[in-house]
């Protein structure tokens, strides 16, 4: 993405830049005070006080903001967008920070993969888009969705071109689709982007080099609602390019995404820019072995004189959905956390919180709450950190359970393994099932296991996690 307004510069700001290259060709990178380069970090919005992106917190107060393309500000922004910031990481001081959304338009088809788990499959403009419990929703809900719905979908897109949604947004009114994408097929008149046709033949693409688009060119295109004809054809009126950072040597640059193109460790590309990671990379929650096509990262360095980015930290994430339902155990206001089953979950602004009880609380807060309180609560890990997507309150039920990855095998221990910390144990009652349902014997699972495994433990009724459960299920990370 891209719409920072790094390519206008003032005379003073210009100067600035030429005594950094000057720097730089003395001490080999471009730095920023504190001894760290100057640079871009693109991922989803964490957070504000400033604006947190890739766990850094920049102060925003003399920085400029676009949304679109248009002059902003930060309040126009929301958690779970994917901005491209510019700034200084010594001081942590944002010049620029610019949201491009990647898709705007209808819904023309709706697939529920697993709503209890709020995994689901859209297609928008003829891009498919796949939602999971990280993703952030603005006015509408993955069970309120339905076909004709215009939304605006932010989210880095995997190794098949699709978007893993971090943001959708319910709009009541477009008045105009885009979409952004890798050109495919291209002519002198057409291209495609994903499953969408689009003709330019008589858009303005006075932005673009030349005036046409390229296979392989990131580009974004407009159309009036008059231009769509589901579900795939799209009538331009403008091409643009969407290119996203482009640091020279030097530069720092942190990226949250999924790893495509993949070759080797030491080749491939989040958010399409190059990445290399050796002997020399931080490897957290994983190693060089862990990386493929389709694995979420966080990786943070410098622009090597090749124009890869060469990785001081790569960071494994996970994309698999955690969930607890049982009663609460403690909960602290102040920290907003709440712990069930062992489990202590990291309560945010954008948490949806619901009351099914009885009580039906409506707004529903953490003041409402009560130890012993049935919960149930989906989510993901931000890093090691439970976060709830949604906290839920029902009434009382004999059944618990706990979905998460294996943090620990103790086989021979008071407990087999350890879920999200949480103690499991297996007997010759436990039913046990691998990834595709399938009932399979206790060896084959515990043969199966390991740490970073993804199990859902189900017990019924529950008496604590010192009984063995029920049912031990192998799932995949969703």
């Amino acid at each position: 993405m891209t719409g920072a307004p790094y390519s206008t510069m003032t005379i003073k700001q210009l100067f600035s830049s030429l005594l950094l290259l000057w720097i730089a060709a003395c001490s080999g990178g471009i730095s920023g005070s504190g001894g760290l380069p100057t640079g871009f970090s693109v991922g989803p919005i964490d957070g504000f006080g400033s604006v947190i992106v890739n766990d850094v917190r920049f102060n925003t107060d003399s920085a400029s903001f676009t949304v679109d393309g248009v002059a902003a500000s930060q309040s126009d922004l929301s958690v779970g967008q994917v901005i491209e910031l510019e700034g200084n990481f010594g001081s942590r001081v944002a010049s620029s920070v610019s949201y491009r959304s990647e898709i705007k338009g209808p819904v023309t088809s709706i697939t529920l993969n697993d709503p209890e788990l709020g995994l689901g499959t859209l297609v928008v403009l003829g891009q498919t888009v796949r939602v999971n419990s990280q993703t952030v929703y603005d006015g509408t809900s993955l069970s309120a969705i339905v076909q004709g719905n215009l939304l605006e979908v932010s989210g880095p897109r995997n190794s098949d071109g699709s978007v893993v949604a971090t943001y959708l947004e319910a709009k009541s009114n477009l008045p105009e689709y885009k979409v952004v994408g890798t050109a495919t097929n291209a002519t002198a008149t057409t291209f495609s982007l994903g499953a969408l046709s689009v003709n330019y033949g008589s858009a303005d693409t006075s932005d673009l080099p030349g005036g046409v688009v390229a296979n392989g060119d990131r580009v974004e295109a407009r159309t009036d609602p008059a231009g769509f004809s589901p579900p795939s054809s799209f009538v331009a009126n403008r091409v643009e390019p969407a290119d996203g950072p482009n640091g020279q040597a030097g530069a720092r640059i942190e990226l949250e995404g999924f790893v495509t193109n993949f070759t080797s460790a030491a080749n491939f590309r989040v958010f399409d820019f190059p990445v290399r990671t050796d002997s020399g990379t931080n490897f957290i929650n994983g190693n060089a072995a862990s990386l493929a096509n389709n694995v979420k990262v966080q990786v943070k360095g410098s622009v090597a004189s090749d124009g890869f980015l060469r990785a001081d930290s790569c960071e494994i994430q996970s994309t698999g959905a955690i969930r607890t339902e049982w009663e609460v155990e403690s909960f602290n206001l102040g920290a907003s956390t709440v712990t069930v089953l062992g489990v202590e979950w990291q309560i945010r602004s954008d948490t949806e919180l619901e009351d099914d009880s009885s009580a039906n609380v409506d707004p529903f807060t953490l003041a409402d709450l009560s130890v012993g309180d049935l919960v149930q609560v989906r989510g993901f890990l931000d890093g090691s950190t439970p976060v709830a997507s949604r906290f839920e309150r029902d009434d009382p039920q004999s059944d618990a359970r706990l979905r998460g990855p294996v943090t620990a095998v103790t086989i021979g221990g008071s407990f087999d393994f350890e879920i999200l910390g949480t103690g499991i144990r297996s007997d010759s009652m436990t039913i046990h099932r691998d990834e595709n349902d399938a009932v399979i014997s206790q060896s084959a699972f515990f043969t199966a296991l390991g740490t970073g495994v993804f199990v859902d433990a189900k017990w019924d009724p529950f008496s604590g996690t010192s009984n063995a459960a029920d049912e031990l299920s192998l799932e995949l990370d969703d």
